[in-house]
């Protein structure tokens, strides 16, 4: 995985996660139209959100942090060397 794709996946990951905090808040706060069960389902997924949303902004600030070639050393970790060319 190269560093672009990592930053734009977590990026994907960061709009997903607000966009369910979103329509959390929306049916927890809104019972007698989504049902009570869903409500309050809505409120206990609230503090796991934003424990993901939390994780999710650490992450995308470590990984722009680090060299592209820690990303490029990593996704070739457990691969075979490349035979050397004997002259």
């Amino acid at each position: 995985m190269k560093k672009e794709e990592a930053i734009e996946s977590l990026e994907r990951s960061g709009a997903e996660i607000s966009d369910l905090y979103t329509r959390a808040w929306s049916t927890a706060l809104y019972p007698t139209e989504h049902g009570w069960g869903k409500s309050v389902a809505s409120m206990v997924m609230i503090p796991v959100l934003s424990m993901a949303s939390l994780g999710q902004m650490v992450s995308s600030a470590v990984v722009q942090q680090v060299p592209s070639s820690v990303f490029d050393t990593i996704s070739n970790v457990g691969k075979p060397d490349k035979p050397k060319e004997e002259p």
